[in-house]
């Protein structure tokens, strides 16, 4: 049974720790177009956090919050929200602590601090031009799907502890940590896009190189794991192509026979 469907982890896989391209990545999506092959966005990043790469690469399907919200062609088709009880408590114990806290919507990110040095170098992380909007009550108005914690690393235990079983951490950042249902994984999202499309999981393949793209790389029938990937992502992919810097996404499809093998007429750096 062919590849019909293509996942892309953005950060590490897409883009390098510099933020740039992927060599080739432009040419492989093409490639992947003319053979009728579809590829959306798998990431942790939130909707408008991605949006600068999606519109780069002609990206208009993605799973975005770490799998708690997946939109297909500009369609919704699963969402998996923090519910406001949780969110409520949660932010008043970070408040109590003087820890900032960032809201991620389907339109936009929110924060609980105007103009906070770390949320700066979170976003410069990111490679995003501009911070989160300040509304320390937005989350009362909008469904929230992830949120994002900023304190040192260790810091975040007594969060763990306390919401075991409803949240789940994951630390991209020294800065902060994604948090989001726990019940949910990039695998989440991913298998709703493909039950929406009527694609079976032996029918995708997926890229990535972090601790959220381990389900995801288990879940499709082919997981590709960046030469830079984590020792957690390469145990989970059934392969291992090279670096982002050196192209990994570009150089699996052509190993895989998904795509042919053209003389570079540039690289894309």
């Amino acid at each position: 049974m062919g590849i019909r469907f293509a996942f892309l982890d953005i950060d590490g896989t897409v883009l390098d720790d510099r933020r740039e391209l992927s060599p080739r990545i432009e040419e492989a999506l093409a490639a992947l177009a003319a053979r009728g092959i579809e590829a959306a966005i798998a990431t942790g990043r939130a909707p408008d956090q991605l949006r600068p790469i999606a519109d780069r690469l002609g990206f208009a399907s993605y799973v975005c919050c770490n799998g708690a919200l997946a939109v297909y062609r500009g369609e919704k088709v699963w969402g998996r929200t923090v519910p406001k009880d949780v969110i409520a408590s949660f932010v008043a114990r970070a408040e109590e602590r003087g820890y900032p806290v960032v809201v991620a919507g389907e339109r936009a990110c929110y924060a609980n601090r105007r103009d906070h040095a770390e949320i700066r170098e979170a976003y410069r992380f990111l490679g995003l031009p501009s911070e989160p909007l300040y509304d320390p009550d937005a989350w009362r108005r909008e469904d929230v799907y992830q949120l994002y914690l900023f304190c040192k690393p260790g810091e975040e235990d007594p969060f763990v502890e306390a919401y075991a079983g409803a949240l789940r951490f994951i630390r991209p950042h020294r800065f902060y940590l994604d948090v989001f249902p726990a019940d949910v994984s990039k695998a989440t999202g991913v298998e709703a896009m493909l039950r929406h499309l009527d694609i079976r999981p032996e029918e995708a393949i997926a890229f990535g190189d972090s601790e959220n793209d381990v389900e995801m790389l288990t879940y499709v029938g082919l997981g590709v794991a960046m030469g830079n990937a984590t020792l957690a992502a390469k145990r989970a992919a059934q392969r291992i192509t090279t670096t982002v810097e050196e192209g990994g996404i570009y150089q699996a499809l052509v190993d895989l026979g998904l795509i042919e093998d053209e003389p570079a007429r540039h690289l894309v750096r």
